[in-house]
């Protein structure tokens, strides 16, 4: 890795710290300049002395009252599969195309944390390491910066995407690119989680002999949680590349999971799918496995 690249990658990261510094400062502002909350342990002197007493009857009584352990492995699961909670996950691509030639089997080793970098601000880098029949190498770091808003529904995210041209030539687009993401989850059920993630890169710098980028990726979330675990739409990307003839990647396929109990909790599922791609290119087969760690107070926004 050349000193310029590293000088680069040094740069965006910088950046990246510095906007959650100013979410911070705000934030930290907003909570100086927020109504202080009355203490619940002191009486409310608009109340009879019988009224309060019952008042602390019953905070007494909800603070001792035994945990549902269902309800919480139920909770604990749905925030797991959320894409904005703040997980450490691995993951083993595994695909080929119908050819089966070796040439065209390819795993993929991904690690993927999700970095809480203000209380409304998550950093998703992505850096994969690809081995295929003749080389294993790194590919391109991407990165996905989200600012979390709650609503009634749910949370919706925007931000930006990018990528580091780090990885070696035969993994890398050897381009630099960003561009703006937008997120949707729908948390109103407790047993369906739903929503959709998408963005576009443009490329903007890096080698001048390398293609230039322009691709839409958006992954369609859908999961439905059982008393087992959960199953759900398969959690591959599909793609538009608007730069070679609109050449688009669908992938089809359903995923299976469960959360392991242990101190710290294990989500661990298996993905199958079949991507559909136009332009005659060769459909791919691929199954995923995925383990993600989960820090049960660190779950939620």
């Amino acid at each position: 890795m050349s000193h310029k690249l590293l000088i680069h990658t040094f740069l965006v990261l910088l950046a990246s710290l510095f906007m959650a510094t100013v979410a911070w400062a705000v934030e930290a502002e907003e909570d100086t300049d927020s109504q202080v909350q009355p203490d619940p342990q002191q009486p409310d002197t608009k109340l009879s002395d019988a009224e309060n007493a019952a008042k602390v009857a019953e905070r007494a009584e909800a603070a001792h009252l035994p945990p549902d352990a269902s309800a919480q492995a139920a909770a604990l699961a749905q925030d797991s599969t959320d894409p904005t909670a703040i997980l450490t996950q691995f993951s083993n691509l595994f695909w080929t195309t119908a050819s089966s030639d070796d040439n065209n089997i390819s795993n993929t080793y991904l690690f993927q944390p999700v970095l809480p970098l203000s209380k409304k601000n998550v950093l998703r880098p992505a850096l994969p390491v690809i081995n295929t029949s003749d080389k294993t190498s790194i590919g391109d770091l991407f990165l996905l910066d989200v600012f979390i808003s709650p609503v009634k529904t749910g949370s919706w995210g925007w931000g930006v995407a990018g990528s580091v041209p780090i990885g070696d030539d035969k993994f890398s687009t050897n381009k630099w690119q960003a561009g703006p993401a937008l997120l949707y989850i729908n948390k109103t059920s407790d047993k369906v989680l739903w929503g959709i993630l998408g963005y576009n890169q443009w490329s903007f710098a890096g080698k001048s002999s390398a293609k230039d980028v322009n691709i839409l990726t958006f992954q369609p979330i859908m999961t439905v949680h059982t008393g087992w675990g959960y199953w759900g739409w398969t959690d591959q990307d599909a793609t538009v590349d608007w730069k070679n003839d609109n050449q688009t990647t669908i992938p089809l396929g359903l995923k299976f999971g469960t959360v392991f109990k242990a101190k710290t909790p294990l989500n661990a599922s298996v993905g199958f799918y079949y991507s559909l791609r136009n332009k005659g290119l060769d459909n791919v087969f691929g199954v995923k496995f995925t383990a993600t760690f989960i820090k049960p107070n660190m779950l939620r926004h």
